[in-house]
Order: C-alpha cells, then sequence, then structure tokens
C-alpha cells in the first residue's frame, strides 16, 4: 500500500463462497459504506462541537472569572480578557452532549471490525493510511474545507 493514492474503493462484490474470498486479495482501502457513514457521522459530531465552542456571544471561559488585561508588561504574547460570567448550565448541557457524541461516533469508527483485517493484513504503516484515507473519503462528499 506505498502508493499515496487513497481514494477509497468499493468493497469487492462476491457470494460467501470461501474459495472466492481468498482469490480476492484483501483491500484495506475497500471500506464498507457501514464505516465510510460512520466517519461521516463523526466528522458531522465534531462540526457541531466546533460551531458550539467558536459562536460568537459563548462566553471565552466555562467557569467565571475575572479576565486580566498584561499589555504593556513585554511579555512575548501580551493578552486581555474581560470578566465573564463563565457558561450558562444550559451551555454546559449542550457541549457534555455534543463531546459524548464526538467520543461516541470515535469509538464507532476506530472500533469498526475492518480495521481487524487492516490489522492482520498490513504493517503498521499501512494500517494509519488506511485510518487516513477513510477521512478523506468521508470528507469528499461532506462540505467541509479540507487541510491544502
Amino acid at each position: 500500500m506505498a502508493s499515496t493514492n487513497h481514494a477509497a474503493r468499493p468493497a469487492p462484490d462476491h457470494d460467501d463462497d470461501a474459495s472466492a474470498c481468498e482469490a480476492v486479495p484483501f483491500d484495506p482501502l475497500a471500506f464498507p459504506a457501514d464505516l465510510v457513514k460512520a466517519q461521516r457521522a463523526l466528522v458531522a459530531a465534531y462540526a457541531a462541537l466546533h460551531a458550539f465552542t467558536t459562536a460568537p456571544g459563548l462566553p471565552w471561559a466555562v467557569e467565571p472569572g475575572g479576565g486580566w488585561d498584561d499589555s504593556g508588561t513585554g511579555l512575548w504574547r501580551e493578552t486581555k480578557r474581560p470578566g465573564t460570567d463563565g457558561w450558562t448550565d444550559e451551555q454546559r448541557s449542550e457541549h457534555a452532549r455534543l463531546w459524548a457524541e464526538v467520543r461516541r461516533r470515535a469509538i464507532e469508527v476506530s472500533c469498526a471490525p475492518h480495521w481487524e483485517a487492516v490489522r492482520a493484513h498490513c504493517s503498521p504503516q499501512d494500517v494509519v493510511e488506511a485510518r487516513q484515507a477513510l477521512k478523506q473519503a468521508a470528507l469528499k462528499t461532506l462540505d467541509v474545507p479540507q487541510a491544502a
């Protein structure tokens, strides 16, 4: 799997005949449709969490705090923050719900049966490459900006 082309390939279509399965070499990039769907759900869950935590008007700190201003101190990076009342109970609850969804989706993806087969047939480097290819395959169908 040394190539850098990480395009997902559909799983081979064959019946349950064991000899037919053995004739087809294992392809770690032939992701099951449910795994790609789970990865898309993970991306969406993380995007929802990111949107929540970067929403205008959300206090900068979870807990109430007095803020600070270190302008003019000569520090290498001077910062200042106003005092905050912290997050409301509703905001805390929503953040906890979104994080729980991200964790649930991440477990669903990382514990999928496909990875057992990948680990059994491939080198550790190939496992990493397959996981990255899954992320790219899922992003292709979502409206999510990709890093250059």
